[in-house]
């Protein structure tokens, strides 16, 4: 479902997306009310512009390297802008991928600046109290933690991809691929049994994707490179 356009780009919400405001409010309800479930959502918003933000970071630079981008999905676990091709040059892959954290990090380092010192009580900062202090506060931490979560080095995720752009130096990038993924799988597992035995499901969940889609992507990629080695018959 398109939401709205901007720099030539289409940012649209994938209808699972849904599902993440009616389990956090069926998980805050219980013990909050409505009231709980209001700043829940709100911080929810907040956090996801911060996404779309960090996904524009991607887009505009790979646009800026010749890399066609067409639209930007917003996902239950997080967004994905989706790049005309795969940029299979480390250099270009490195800074498509490095300008996502970057862009949280400076709304990090504006906030920090802003809000004049490190946020006080971290656990009780709450975006829609409407004081300035906790908007600023939240906005500090939840784009210090999305910048450092998308670095791990989990295939697909951006620490992933880093990780695979600077295996592609020194082997072809389709190995280079299967290498971070292989990696990816021991961090994605880690991740899991880690939620898992936290209680926190949600996270299990995500870690989950994070393993299907690193090797979704792989078996794209092979797929791409045997149709290329495969020969033509010329009649």
């Amino acid at each position: 479902m398109p939401l709205f356009r901007a720099f030539g780009i289409t940012v649209g919400v994938h209808p699972t997306f849904f599902l993440l405001p009616v389990v956090l409010a069926f998980n805050t309800f219980g013990e909050y009310g409505w009231l709980g479930v209001r700043d829940v959502w709100w911080a929810l918003l907040l956090v996801y512009t911060c996404v779309v933000l960090h996904e524009f970071g991607h887009a505009l630079v790979a646009r800026r390297l010749g890399v066609p981008v067409s639209n930007i999905i917003i996902l239950p676990v997080g967004g994905v802008a989706l790049l005309g091709r795969i940029p299979q040059y480390p250099r270009a892959e490195l800074l498509i991928v490095a300008a996502g954290p970057l862009v949280n990090f400076v709304i990090a380092a504006i906030c920090f600046i802003l809000l004049g010192h490190w946020p006080r009580d971290i656990d009780d900062l709450n975006p829609a109290s409407l004081r300035w202090a906790d908007l600023l506060g939240f906005l500090l931490i939840a784009n210090l933690v999305l910048g450092c979560f998308n670095l791990l080095p989990a295939f697909p995720m951006d620490g992933g991809r880093l990780l695979r752009a600077l295996l592609a130096y020194h082997y072809e990038y389709l190995r280079a691929t299967w290498l971070a993924m292989m990696i990816g799988r021991v961090c994605a597992v880690l991740g899991i049994l880690y939620a898992l035995v936290e209680g926190r499901y949600l996270l299990a969940i995500l870690f989950t994707f994070i393993l299907f889609l690193g090797n979704l992507e792989y078996l794209q990629l092979s797929r791409e490179a045997a149709l290329r080695r495969q020969p033509t018959d010329l009649f």
